[in-house]
């Protein structure tokens, strides 16, 4: 993780803790690949998430999806049909997915496609959204043994 990627996530955490809650459904893929364990306040964070209509669970969907790309998990046929049902509403599903891949391609595990480095440039334009989004996931892969 960069400095500046550290910075933008406390200030991210700062704001009522929107990038420690954001870290956790992909500290939650990165557990059901067996890649690091949670801490007991983010597996409490990831049952709240999903109380509240399975947001964590959605929002783990397109890591689980980047992590599947990059050969490091394989997703379950729930997690399947759930990524297919995103990629339908527009492509949320592959849209989500690419902060996901891009940290991943900063980390060296994965290669991006020239495609999805295309769509995560212009997901970068509108406020540098897909850059903020891919700040807890570099935090979560920072935490790995």
């Amino acid at each position: 993780m960069t400095s500046a990627e550290g910075f933008w996530y406390v200030l991210q955490c700062l704001w009522l803790g929107a990038g420690y809650l954001a870290k956790v459904p992909t500290k939650k893929a990165l557990s059901d690949a067996g890649l690091v364990t949670m801490t007991s306040a983010e597996s409490f964070w990831y049952v709240i998430e999903n109380i509240w209509f399975g947001s964590g669970y959605f929002a783990k969907v397109p890591v689980k999806k980047a992590l599947c790309d990059a050969g490091l998990s394989p997703m379950t046929s729930a997690e399947n049909f759930w990524y297919v049902v995103q990629c339908l509403s527009f492509g949320a599903g592959y849209f989500a997915k690419l902060p996901s891949a891009r940290a991943l391609t900063d980390a060296g595990a994965y290669s991006m496609t020239s495609a999805g480095n295309f769509w995560y440039i212009v997901h970068c334009l509108p406020y540098g959204w897909a850059y903020f989004m891919k700040v807890p996931v570099k935090k979560a892969l920072s935490e790995l043994p």
